[in-house]
C-alpha cells in the first residue's frame, strides 16, 4: 500500500543524493519548492504527471521513485551507486591534494591528450 510519509522521505532521500535543493529541483521540473516540500513531507502526493518529471529528473525508473526498487533486483538502486561515486570522487580529490605539481601537470596533459583522442604515438611527441 502506498505511504505518503514513506514516499516523502525517499523523495527528499534521492533529491538529497543527486545534489539538488528543494528549489533545484522544483525549477527543473515545474513547480515550486513549497510543493516539493510539501511531497517529501507526506502532506501531499504528487500526480502521476509529477512522478514522470520526478523521475526524470532525479535519473531514475520511477518504481525506484515509488516503491524504493529497481525493476531488475540485481541491478543496484541510484542512489547507493551515487553514494559510491561520491566517496570515490572525495578520496580521489584528497589523492589528488597530495600530488607534486610536476605529476598534476602530467595528469593534466594526459587528460587533454585522451579527450582529443590522440594516438600513442602523438602523446610521445609531446612528452618529447
Amino acid at each position: 500500500m502506498f505511504n505518503a510519509k514513506q514516499f516523502g522521505e525517499q523523495l527528499k532521500s534521492l533529491r538529497e543524493t543527486s545534489n539538488h535543493s528543494m528549489l533545484s529541483l522544483a525549477k527543473q521540473i515545474g513547480t515550486s519548492a513549497s510543493r516539493i516540500k510539501s511531497w517529501e513531507v507526506g502532506e501531499s502526493v504528487p500526480s502521476a504527471k509529477w512522478i514522470v518529471k520526478l523521475s526524470q529528473a532525479l535519473a531514475i525508473s520511477t518504481d525506484e521513485l515509488l516503491l524504493n526498487q529497481t525493476i531488475d533486483d540485481g541491478v543496484p538502486l541510484l542512489s547507493e551507486v551515487t553514494k559510491s561515486r561520491n566517496s570515490l570522487l572525495r578520496d580521489l580529490n584528497e589523492l589528488l591534494q597530495h600530488l607534486p605539481k610536476q605529476d598534476l601537470m602530467e595528469l593534466y596533459v594526459l587528460a587533454e591528450v585522451k579527450q582529443k583522442g590522440q594516438t600513442a604515438e602523438e602523446i610521445e611527441i609531446l612528452r618529447a
